[in-house]
């Protein structure tokens, strides 16, 4: 009885630790991500198109960026994520997606297993004019 009264703080700090460990991964951007996923894929023919971008005008875009990959591409079932200014940073990093990249379009299979992605990223033309800018 008195080693179990020695290992009940143990004990209780260890399902406490678990259950902030749980907390935590559900909150995630990551977890958000593949359970949106894996729940969109399971209504589908062929696997998922995710549309990932920040709210405000660029989210109407990235809309009828999804809609025009919808018609092109018969059988996936559309995800848009409008994430708010304040999370962005962590769903692209989840994504591992470049400074510049969204709008992203994702392709996901039917099991959830990344296909292919489109992200964006700043014209060749305008990066092309700041060089000609510098020289003259």
């Amino acid at each position: 009885m008195k080693s179990l009264l020695k290992r009940a703080p143990l004990l209780l700090s260890t399902v406490l630790a678990a259950a902030a460990l749980t907390v935590y991964a559900k909150s995630s951007p990551t977890f958000d991500i593949h359970t949106s996923v894996v729940s969109k894929a399971a209504q589908s023919e062929k696997g998922v198109i995710l549309v990932l971008t920040e709210r405000g005008e660029i989210a109407a875009e990235a809309a009828y960026l999804l809609l025009a990959q919808i018609k092109q591409n018969q059988g996936y079932a559309p995800l848009l994520l409008a994430v708010e200014n304040d999370k962005v940073a962590g769903y692209k990093e989840a994504l591992n997606l470049p400074e510049a990249g969204l709008p992203a379009v994702i392709f996901f299979s039917k099991s959830g297993k990344e296909i292919a992605r489109v992200v964006s990223a700043k014209s060749a033309m305008t990066k092309y004019a700041n060089a000609q800018d510098r020289v003259s």
